[in-house]
């Protein structure tokens, strides 16, 4: 019998469960490589730094995730100075960080001891192709009971219907539920939207300049253990 605080675990995938920054990393490398475009240490932080903000206008409904599949990449071409076509160069990465499992320090345990206790459902703000994808190739599909994927839904995270789709999804009430995640602005905002309660994955230990407020903070995902 579960004797823990929370009987329903909601899962961010990227930054918390598995490693986007090395997924990105790889799949921009490559994408360019595909299409003949050289590419240095520099010119990849600049796609992540493109892609990051233009994750943020989603999140704040300035941009759908569909233009944002095209713009991130007419934006970074221009940055090249190359005339291509972003498209073509979108689909090869999107094709390439399908195939990216890198998960984060400590994920496999945690989850697996967490599924041991409470059922565990995906809510992420990723494209439905490449989480599926990804998640399909990964051991921690093996723990995991349903995904809820922005892409499919139609709102992104941190509109609280999200959550409360997933909820819907595993039969749960909010109070019965804690929201895990490393994005203040992105899972905790909709936690907190959503009135389930939030535990901010944080292992570097930045600060909290944001308006949102999570009812709990880890440094390491086995600390959340204690709450399921």
């Amino acid at each position: 019998m579960n004797m823990g605080r929370y009987g329903l675990l909601l899962a961010d995938a990227d930054d918390t469960l598995l490693d986007f920054k090395a997924a990105e990393s790889a799949a921009i490398r490559v994408a360019c490589a595909a299409m003949s475009i050289p590419l240095d240490d520099a010119q990849a932080a600049q796609y992540e730094r493109i892609n990051a903000a233009l994750w943020r206008a989603l999140e704040r409904r300035e941009v759908t995730q569909e233009a944002l599949r095209v713009l991130r990449f007419e934006r970074f071409l221009q940055y090249l100075g190359l005339g291509m076509d972003p498209v073509a160069l979108g689909d090869r990465f999107v094709e390439a960080l399908s195939e990216q499992t890198q998960e984060t320090q400590g994920a496999r345990a945690f989850l697996q001891a967490a599924a041991g206790r409470v059922p565990v459902f995906i809510v992420t703000n990723g494209i439905a192709s490449v989480q599926r994808a990804r998640f399909a190739r990964s051991p921690l599909r093996a723990w995991v009971r349903g995904y809820v994927i922005s892409s499919e839904l139609g709102v992104a995270k941190p509109d609280p219907r999200v959550i409360e789709h997933a909820l819907a999804l595993a039969g749960a009430c909010a109070d019965d539920a804690l929201m895990l995640g490393d994005s203040l602005t992105s899972d905790i905002a909709a936690a907190n939207a959503a009135g389930v309660a939030s535990c901010w994955f944080n292992p570097a230990g930045r600060p909290n300049d944001s308006p949102y407020h999570p009812t709990y903070e880890v440094r390491s995902l086995q600390e959340v253990l204690a709450w399921l």
